[in-house]
């Protein structure tokens, strides 16, 4: 990927210091802080422990787990380790590590003896060092995906028991609302929630919407959908009727239950209510399209392409589709090229193929409106240094893609800039309506 280097300094010098709304991540605050000790389970926090499990040739898995666990000792678990990481330490995964070891600990190569400084310096981590590395990244907001993961604390939540930092923006997670195995503990669980009881699909749908609107009141600014872990991103519509007689069996027989595909037909309907919702509410929808985290997943069943006929119908409502799609690009600017509720969101993106990213930003530069770009979420939980260490990489990308264009002579530098800006803040501020 050649570019001009004077050219790529001085964009990125521009691009460094901008602030940034952070449009995916996955962070409870410091409730959610893991409390790591042992260096080596801090430094395989996030996706590079996909890498190092892919990397494994003849490893088990147990073996491997006990790479994460804390009780194990460090010296047991390094020869293991070091072979692992000496095989992905120049993937992008392994690159975020490489500059949280640098940034957080001082340390340029990764060794035995460098871990004694990480273990030294975990145990001087405080609650104010959490939010003053959001606040050094420049981040001004989160989209924050977390809501379906407070298990207990949501009650709370819903009550204002359980308050959020100022920064977090929080999106209403739907898997859990139209899961692909489908019980009476879904009906029952959100009759709780909403103080309801349950006797019907409408009664249900009430319910639903009445939560949504209960974290819309809390502050949540958008809906996000990551159903594609578990099926296929179509949704079809369909017949009233069957959804009535489906919902009905589990409504009558706790011991019921539609598992995949069976429940498709229920799932797509109640998923289609769910947009009419955010039609209703006005709110953003997040979708995860393309890679997923983790191994041996099946990436066809996630592209974007699905969506379309969904897109359709729901011309309203407007859509943040995640991850670049990746590895599907021409689809992704195709989706957003040809609807203008699309936009098109590279949270995670820069770390899964830097490579892809510059050339997703450069293509669509070229392809659709610079307005429909949201150029960065960390997507990480409560290791906020990680999801710093990856807008260092992100700005790196959006320089690079940025040094090409103007090289090209298909924008000028001032225009880089403003792209930038836009990419990294006025667009995501828009289209969230956060007001800043």
């Amino acid at each position: 990927m050649a570019y001009d280097k004077a050219l790529f300094s001085q964009l990125y010098d521009g691009i460094k210091d901008m602030r940034v709304i952070d449009c995916h991540e996955h962070m409870q605050g410091l409730k959610g802080r893991p409390g790591y000790k042992e260096p080596i389970a801090s430094l395989i926090h996030g996706y590079v422990s996909s890498d190092l499990q892919a990397a494994a040739f003849g490893v088990p898995e147990t073996e491997l787990a006990t790479l994460q666990d804390e009780s194990v000792s460090t010296d047991k678990k390094w020869p293991l380790f070091e072979r692992l990481w000496r095989a992905t330490e120049h993937t992008a995964y392994a690159r975020v590590t490489k500059l949280v070891l640098k940034n957080q600990y001082g340390i340029d190569r990764l060794t035995r003896d460098s871990l004694e400084s990480v273990r030294a310096k975990l145990s001087e981590r405080t609650d104010e060092s959490y939010f003053e590395t959001i606040d050094s990244a420049g981040i001004d907001a989160m989209i924050v995906d977390v809501l379906g993961w407070l298990g207990d604390d949501f009650p709370k939540y819903l009550a204002g028991d359980f308050v959020f930092p100022e920064k977090w923006k929080l999106m209403v997670s739907l898997p859990s609302l139209h899961p692909t195995t489908a019980n009476r503990g879904t009906i029952d669980g959100i009759g709780r929630l909403t103080n309801a009881s349950i006797t019907s699909i409408d009664g249900f749908l009430e319910a639903v919407f009445s939560l949504i609107k209960r974290c819309v009141e809390r502050g949540a600014v958008g809906l996000k959908d990551q159903s594609a872990y578990q099926r296929v991103i179509s949704y079809d519509l369909v017949p009233r009727a069957d959804d009535d007689r489906k919902c009905n069996r589990i409504l009558s027989d706790a011991n019921e239950s539609l598992g995949w595909p069976e429940s498709k037909p229920l799932n797509d309907f109640l998923f289609h209510r769910y947009m009419e919702f955010a039609k209703e509410l006005d709110l953003p929808v997040q979708l995860h399209t393309g890679h997923m985290a983790g191994i041996r997943n099946r990436v066809g069943k996630t592209n974007a392409a699905h969506l379309t006929s969904m897109l359709e119908v729901h011309r309203d409502v407007n859509f943040d589709l995640f991850h670049g799609n990746w590895p599907y690009l021409g689809d992704l600017l195709f989706l957003g090229k040809n609807y203008p509720n699309v936009s098109l969101d590279l949270c995670w993106l820069h770390i899964i193929d830097p490579d892809y990213s510059v050339e997703l930003l450069e293509r669509a530069t070229k392809t659709l409106p610079h307005t429909k770009i949201h150029g960065f979420g960390g997507d990480y939980g409560d290791v906020p240094e990680y999801a710093a260490a990856h807008l260092e990489i992100a700005k790196e990308n959006i320089a690079v893609a940025l040094t090409r264009l103007v090289e090209s002579r298909w924008i000028d530098e001032e225009e880089a800039l403003h792209l930038a800006q836009s990419w990294l803040f006025d667009n995501p501020n828009r289209f969230f309506k956060l007001g800043l």
